[in-house]
């Protein structure tokens, strides 16, 4: 099959890889917690309300020295060194993250493509010997034919695939991939 360059055949940065690779980590972990989704934040000093007025005179009071009430000191004031919102990925990096990742399994020979995927049946002896059958490493099998919905949210992503030693996809997953990549990315 011949694979389409600007998908398959992109130049290998790094820094995109390691970005893309971080942050699906790090959402994975966040998500597996019931209590945190990388959302909590806390306030800053410029961001907590309040007067910028000095609370009272810089001497004579007896009291500390204190600029403003929006400080971490007061009970309504910042916070200082709090939780921020795990950042996130923009579209077009995430994209290129995965152009990236395939194009290095392709460039090691490690993406299997078939005609199609399709097992005699759909006992799970039989799907592992089939796939023990291809080489004796750790294989990401891609699809293309219409699954359900839970499938279809596990996604292809840029750590499964540097996590597997070989990518074995169908023509029908390619251009399902190509297809994607091509389309206009949604804001």
């Amino acid at each position: 099959m011949v694979l389409v360059g600007d998908v398959f055949d992109v130049p290998i940065k790094k820094h995109i890889i390691h970005c893309d690779g971080n942050l699906q980590n790090n959402n994975r972990i966040l998500c597996s917690s019931s209590c945190l989704q990388g959302t909590h934040s806390t306030k800053t000093i410029s961001e907590v309300s309040g007067t910028g007025r000095k609370p009272y005179q810089q001497k004579g009071t007896g009291r500390a020295r204190h600029g403003k009430l929006r400080g971490p000191q007061f009970r309504v004031g910042a916070a200082m060194h709090g939780p921020e919102p795990q950042s996130r990925c923009n579209k077009k990096v995430w994209r290129l993250g995965l152009k990236i990742a395939l194009t290095a399994q392709t460039a090691k020979g490690k993406l299997l493509v078939f005609e199609d995927l399709e097992v005699p049946t759909h006992k799970t002896k039989n799907i592992v010997n089939y796939v023990n059958q291809m080489e004796n490493t750790k294989k990401l099998l891609v699809n293309g034919c219409p699954i359900n919905e839970k499938l279809k949210l596990a996604g292809l992503n840029v750590h499964s695939i540097l996590l597997h030693d070989t990518l074995v996809m169908s023509r029908d997953a390619v251009n399902r991939i190509v297809e994607r990549m091509h389309a206009p990315i949604n804001r």
